[in-house]
């Protein structure tokens, strides 16, 4: 979403919104920025972490570093923002977005999107 119609229509916001649209098919985000998740989702992604670090026979110390990390990860895979744009690896789609917002001069905030998966749910 930007502030004018001059640059919705611009070249290179309509590219933009394309690439954006690529990574959602592609990445499956299913949050927009990490604050979108949950509080129940991390502590439930946190406890799986927890039991799978004990189990391994880590001390808590170390399994606390280790829930930390792998919740860092999970934000990674499921928040679009914070996904490794998937035309550059260097890059994520947050510093995708504020490249755009540097060549428009035009405050553009991603609101909401969705995601149709053909044959989600069905078995062969």
């Amino acid at each position: 979403n930007c502030e004018t119609d001059f640059v919705a229509r611009s070249e290179t916001f309509r590219n933009f919104a394309h690439e954006v649209a690529l990574q959602i098919a592609a990445q499956s985000p299913q949050y927009i920025s990490e604050a979108d998740i949950p509080e129940s989702v991390l502590a439930h992604e946190a406890e799986i972490a927890r039991k799978r670090a004990l189990e391994e026979g880590k001390p808590e110390a170390v399994a606390e570093r280790i829930v930390e990390g792998r919740l860092n990860k999970f934000k990674d895979e499921v928040c679009l923002l914070r996904q490794t744009y998937i035309r550059d690896e260097d890059t994520t789609i947050e510093k995708l977005l504020h490249q755009t917002i540097a060549s428009t001069g035009e405050n553009i905030v991603i609101r909401r999107f969705a995601r149709w998966e053909l044959g989600e749910g069905l078995t062969a």
